[in-house]
């Protein structure tokens, strides 16, 4: 993506912005015509591919070049909750002085040996039976390797670059965001995270509107001709009772990546609006309310998130935790300082993150999980929003909270350069379906 970036600013840099824009715009919409299907089969989405030049091969990052690796005959194993690569080891009915001798190796080197529940792991032997190589794949694109050479190993990362292609789609929401971005072909994991960058600006289950429309331009990844995985959102643009947010998406000088407004002003704000991805609110924030346990009328200080156990629930904002362990009718509970003026509560978890009391957490880091325990009548998170010593409503008062720090003004001239060929891109997709609606009405 960086290396994307990179591109193009150098593209870019010697035209004044409105020739980038017409000219990136032109060859975006003679690309999206070629590549439009016949109408009938676009109803609410629009598509289009750009291939992204990019090496399809395996790099070592070693001192030493290493020779192209015969075929092997290979197991695979995959991590359960618990496992090691003891446990492993054990499975494969391999020898423990060979797992011995690995682990010395890893002293000053990569860990080969800190694994993680889902992954796989290959085992690959050669010809004779002998293990030659273990393998943990981290994804399709990064593998650590161990290499077993006369009784020695050495570790190494090895990493292979996709080839990317650029898409877009199109959207008009009927009744909900995923029912229209499933029609516009995204994905779920692209849909959760077009919510994730609107979700500072855009309430999505209060503010969405029947007609709303979306575009998003995003990337593609394949190896070898074959889809792998969706990549980034690159920009996206969201029309929400007639108003428009743009979202690009930018590295800056730092490595931060941040989704901005056509300005540079960022679209995240210090809290989210929601601590987690919800079904239904259960409960509003309230002056009076009958609980539903004890029956007894009083203020309801929070809102209840409905959500099936198990949830990752995330940190609101930066902060640090101050409390994590049971508290009275709210069970086990997440207690997060952010700054001298704002306190959040995370309540009837079913159990807590790695975090504990006293650490600092970054916002979107998981500090538990959705459960019902204290006085609960099913599976929620109960979250409190204080300002200055008062509940308020997280649902209202993140109005009036100051937004993140957006890009400095040494980065704006480079930024704006990049976001012009980004939003160009989002442009043509309108000038079309504009011209495909008029084609089907004008005939």
């Amino acid at each position: 993506m960086r290396n994307l970036i990179n591109r193009l600013d150098a593209i870019c840099h010697p035209f004044p912005g409105i020739h980038v824009l017409v000219l990136v715009g032109s060859l975006l919409f003679v690309g999206a015509l070629v590549a439009w299907p016949a109408v009938g089969e676009t109803a609410g989405r629009t598509g289009g591919s750009m291939p992204i030049p990019a090496l399809s091969m395996w790099t070592e990052r070693t001192k030493d070049h290493v020779e192209p690796k015969p075929r092997f005959k290979t197991r695979t194993e995959r991590v359960q909750e618990g496992d090691s690569l003891s446990r492993l080891f054990s499975r494969q009915n391999l020898e423990t002085q060979v797992l011995h001798s690995l682990t010395q190796v890893e002293r000053g080197q990569a860990q080969i040996s800190q694994l993680k529940a889902g992954q796989s792991v290959e085992f690959r032997y050669d010809s004779d039976n002998t293990l030659t190589e273990i393998a943990v794949i981290h994804s399709p694109f990064h593998q650590t390797i161990a290499t077993q050479s006369d009784g020695s190993w050495t570790i190494s990362q090895r990493y292979r670059e996709a080839e990317i292609y650029i898409e877009h789609a199109r959207a008009t929401i009927d009744s909900s965001l995923f029912l229209a971005g499933a029609h516009a072909g995204l994905s779920d994991n692209l849909i959760m995270e077009l919510a994730d960058i609107y979700g500072h600006v855009i309430d999505f289950v209060y503010e969405i509107r029947k007609g709303d429309q979306f575009a998003v331009t995003f990337e593609k990844r394949y190896l070898d001709g074959e889809f792998v995985e969706y990549g980034n959102i690159l920009a996206a643009e969201f029309i929400n009772s007639g108003e428009s947010f743009i979202a690009v998406r930018y590295e800056d000088i730092k490595g931060d990546i941040g989704y901005y407004d056509q300005n540079g002003v960022s679209l995240r704000k210090a809290f989210l609006r929601a601590p987690l991805n919800f079904r239904r609110i259960s409960s509003n924030f309230s002056h009076s309310r009958k609980h539903p346990v004890t029956g007894v009328r009083r203020p309801h200080r929070g809102t209840d998130y409905a959500a099936p156990t198990g949830t990752p629930v995330y940190a609101a904002g930066d902060g640090k935790i101050v409390h994590r362990g049971t508290k009275g009718g709210y069970g086990k509970t997440i207690v997060m300082k952010h700054g001298s003026s704002v306190t959040t509560l995370y309540a009837h978890l079913s159990r807590y993150g790695k975090f504990r009391t006293g650490q600092k957490v970054k916002q979107r880091q998981v500090i538990g999980y959705v459960g019902s325990t204290g006085l609960s009548t099913g599976p929620h998170l109960h979250y409190e929003f204080i300002f200055n010593g008062v509940h308020r409503n997280p649902r209202t008062i993140l109005n009036k909270l100051p937004k993140a720090k957006s890009l400095p003004k040494s980065e704006i001239a480079r930024y704006r350069r990049i976001a012009g060929t980004l939003i160009a891109s989002l442009d043509a997709q309108r000038s079309h379906d504009e011209l495909a609606f008029q084609s089907i009405t004008n005939p």
